[in-house]
């Protein structure tokens, strides 16, 4: 298995094949200028927008296809994933553009994986001959579910995107109306919402030719069409990452899986462009990126504490609506925030019942004889304010 380890330093020598034991939560920003983030087609592709109080949204499929298409274009060897490939770097690619889930599920690479999972689980190796095999179909009656966990470890072994956010295969194919095709996985992600309101910019096109001979004949001689483009002027982005060790167990999530996973954060927006249309010609970028690492699998502190250690704010006049640089409600640049991000120990303090009650950058001085402890650390990876 070939390993792409960018943040050694994170992990203290741990070894990035061993499976993440510990609970982590992350803070992602990320700002958009001029593109449109991510288009609602019950809109007419207009960026998304809270309607109550006009904040962009963002969502969760949204990024997590962005990480997806960094992977598609990034892998260890360098080529694009073709379909059915099940490769030995672990990054092939599951929900991709034209996928048909049942054929990757039934692909013979894939039954290979399974196969060799199911005899080691059966008999503690995978070298039985013919007759061996044939007694223990007839003998086990747990063979079935061992099959059934065999598929989803080969999924989750074979595919980077399944072993990450999960997967639900169990549509049709081997895993068809099994408990093993509802894969969870450790990573989730909420959807990001703007900090003020943004600007819908809305822009009428031209196209200097048609579709087709009968639009043709009705144009005459005219072959212009009309179409529309959508953006944001600017909007400043936040969304919060979970991570959950329970589940890491059950897909095989490694270090290197969390390594690359932070990689890509910082490589799937941006001036790297691995993302770019004509939607987003290089307007999307990512301006922090935070990472809160407990040492525990339950984790050491609630995740609400650690994410108001991160405070971004506008720079606004006395009326708290307008931005000191221009006057408008609307932001124009990421110059229009200041904010400040811990980066370091964590210190956590807890009452005399060891419920925790605060989590600070600076050590306290021991309240009720209880010492603040140093169980999370902050890793400030990115943060361009």
């Amino acid at each position: 298995m070939n390993i792409e380890y960018h943040f050694p330093t994170l992990w203290n020598g741990k070894d990035p094949a061993a499976i993440v034991a510990e609970r982590h939560d992350i803070v992602y920003l990320f700002d958009a200028t001029n593109c449109n983030p991510n288009g609602d087609p019950d809109t007419g592709n207009m960026p998304r927008l809270q309607p109550d109080s006009l904040l962009g949204l963002v969502t969760d499929v949204c990024l997590k296809r962005k990480v997806r298409n960094f992977f598609a274009r990034h892998t260890t060897s360098g080529n694009l994933i073709g379909e059915g490939d099940v490769c030995d770097d672990r990054h092939n690619l599951f929900i991709r553009e034209g996928a048909v889930i049942q054929r990757l599920v039934e692909a013979p690479s894939l039954e290979e994986e399974a196969k060799a999972c199911f005899l080691t689980y059966s008999l503690g190796n995978a070298n039985l001959t013919e007759e061996q095999w044939t007694k223990k179909k007839k003998e086990d009656k747990a063979l079935p579910q061992l099959r059934d966990r065999a598929y989803k470890d080969a999924l989750c072994q074979a595919y980077f995107d399944v072993r990450y956010f999960g997967a639900v295969v169990s549509t049709e194919g081997p895993l068809k109306g099994s408990f093993y095709g509802q894969i969870r996985g450790p990573l989730q992600i909420t959807f990001a919402e703007s900090l003020d309101k943004i600007l819908q910019l809305d822009f009428s096109i031209t196209r200097c030719a048609v579709a087709s001979e009968k639009e043709a004949e009705k144009k005459g001689d005219d072959n212009r069409t009309m179409g529309r483009k959508h953006a944001v002027q600017y909007g400043l982005y936040h969304c919060h990452i979970h991570f959950s060790p329970a589940f890491a167990a059950k897909t095989g999530f490694t270090y290197a899986d969390l390594d690359n996973f932070l990689f890509a954060l910082t490589r799937c927006l941006g001036d790297y462009n691995v993302d770019g249309s004509a939607a987003r010609p290089g307007g999307m970028r990512v301006v922090g990126l935070i990472d809160f690492a407990h040492t525990s699998a339950l984790g050491n502190a609630p995740a609400h504490k650690l994410f108001n250690l991160v405070e971004v704010q506008g720079k606004k006049n006395g009326d708290g609506k307008s931005f000191v640089s221009s006057g408008s409600e609307f932001p124009q640049g990421l110059e229009d925030y200041t904010g400040k991000a811990p980066d370091g120990p964590i210190y956590v303090e807890k009452n005399k019942y060891g419920q925790v009650t605060d989590c600070t950058v600076n050590k306290p001085e021991p309240k009720d004889g209880n010492e603040a402890e140093e169980s999370i650390v902050a890793s400030r990876i990115i943060w361009e304010f």
